[in-house]
């Protein structure tokens, strides 16, 4: 550990009394001139001001004479007319409104307050008949008439609409 120290004080009486690094020691070479030039964005910065002074020469004359200039000819010819845009207004006006009173009329149908029975014979009478109190079934053949009357005037609509309309049995 002592031979550590005196060697780095020693090495540092050395770096204390050296002369310190000049990079500039070569003053007397030179280089030679080189032609440099006005690089890209020079030459494109004074096209893009000549291009606009010409495109501005272009609209000025014409619009003096009273005619339309070449450029506003040439956009009105690419432009489509103001019927086109009234043409698809109207298209996506009408399915707006067609998708507006769909979306009211599932919006207001709400649940059924009554569930429709498919075979209401089984849902009433789905009990065994042991130990049944008398009196306690009730007699059923008003409610399977009703059904089967509902069922024959929905048929009936049905055979008319696809009469009616030549579309399918079930639309």
């Amino acid at each position: 550990m002592f031979f550590a120290r005196r060697s780095v004080a020693s090495t540092r009486l050395l770096l204390r009394n050296q002369q310190p690094r000049r990079f500039d020691s070569h003053a007397s070479h030179h280089a030679e001139p080189v032609n440099e030039s006005f690089g890209r964005s020079f030459y494109v910065a004074i096209g893009t001001f000549a291009s606009c002074y010409v495109l501005y020469r272009l609209t000025k004359s014409t619009d003096e004479s009273g005619s339309q200039s070449r450029i506003t000819s040439l956009i009105q010819k690419w432009t489509p007319s103001e019927q086109v845009f009234e043409q698809r207004s109207a298209i996506r006006t009408a399915a707006v409104e067609r998708a507006a009173h769909d979306r009211h009329l599932f919006g207001s149908q709400g649940p059924r307050e009554a569930f429709e029975l498919k075979q209401p014979e089984v849902s009433f009478n789905n009990a065994p008949p042991y130990n049944v109190i008398p009196g306690q079934n009730a007699d059923l053949g008003h409610v399977i008439a009703h059904y089967e009357r509902q069922n024959q005037e929905q048929e009936k609509a049905r055979v008319a609409r696809m009469n009616a309309n030549g579309a399918s049995l079930y639309d």
